[in-house]
């Protein structure tokens, strides 16, 4: 089966794969299908960006403030 063969990935589902995908712990079929989805879908590269901005800022919180968080 190649990448082609690959059926889309509804939204919804590349939503609840996002950390999976970002912590690198898909299937390489899994991969492939979000990798696939994301190159036609706007919206999900949207949310997966927002995502990877989350980690980025999230890394950079210190202890204390995350305390503070509401």
């Amino acid at each position: 089966m190649t990448e082609h063969d690959l059926p889309d990935l509804p939204c919804n589902q590349f939503v609840e794969l996002v950390t999976e995908y970002l912590d690198d712990t898909l299937t390489a079929d899994e991969r492939a299908r979000v990798d696939q989805h994301l190159a036609i879908c706007p919206g999900c590269r949207r949310v997966l960006a927002q995502w990877r901005e989350v980690v980025r800022l999230t890394g950079r919180l210190a202890e204390t403030e995350v305390d503070e968080i509401d």
